[in-house]
């Protein structure tokens, strides 16, 4: 692992090391069901959605190097759904398996629990080992296994849904 990684909110001048990192991805990964790179626009208008306190985003930094980001999103539009966010962590190639997504992960539990979600939940794809195992260390535990459900570089994903209870809620 790196030894001077920090986690610190993002700031607009993250933006393009972001989209880099997250583009990598939709290229090269199944880790995102995307299948077009991210644009400038899009990205923008990414970044100022997350921009509201309730639904952060952060990036793992040592120095002046963006490695990684982590961010919490609205796991489904409809209201009732607010207390549960979704998690999302893209770490840049050269610093994959050094421990940033841990570090990342472990801030967006600690951060869900300060802004009073009740839980996280995660999108995972079944061949994703690497996240899979990383969101059980957490303590989030398989609660769905949706089969086939995309397609990308021609062949036919399983998606792992994972949740965590954050808050333990005793009455409604």
């Amino acid at each position: 692992m790196c030894t001077k990684v920090i986690i610190r909110k993002a700031e607009r001048q993250d933006l393009e090391r972001l989209r880099r990192i997250y583009n990598w991805a939709v290229l090269n990964s199944v880790a995102t069901f995307d299948l077009e790179e991210r644009t400038i626009d899009q990205n923008e208008q990414w970044f100022t959605d997350h921009q509201r306190s309730i639904y952060p985003l952060f990036v793992a930094m040592d120095q002046d190097m963006v490695l990684g980001w982590g961010s919490i999103s609205p796991f489904h539009p409809r209201p009732a759904y607010r207390p549960t966010g979704e998690f999302s962590i893209y770490i840049a190639p050269e610093f994959q398996g050094k421990g940033i997504g841990d570090l990342l992960l472990r801030h967006l539990c600690q951060c869900a629990e300060t802004l009073e979600y009740h839980s996280l939940i995660g999108l995972i794809t079944g061949t994703n080992k690497a996240s899979l195992c990383l969101a059980e260390k957490h303590g989030f535990v398989q609660v769905g296994h949706y089969r086939e459900v995309g397609i990308k570089f021609g062949q036919w994903l399983d998606v792992i849904s994972v949740q965590k209870i954050i808050r333990p809620i005793t009455k409604v």
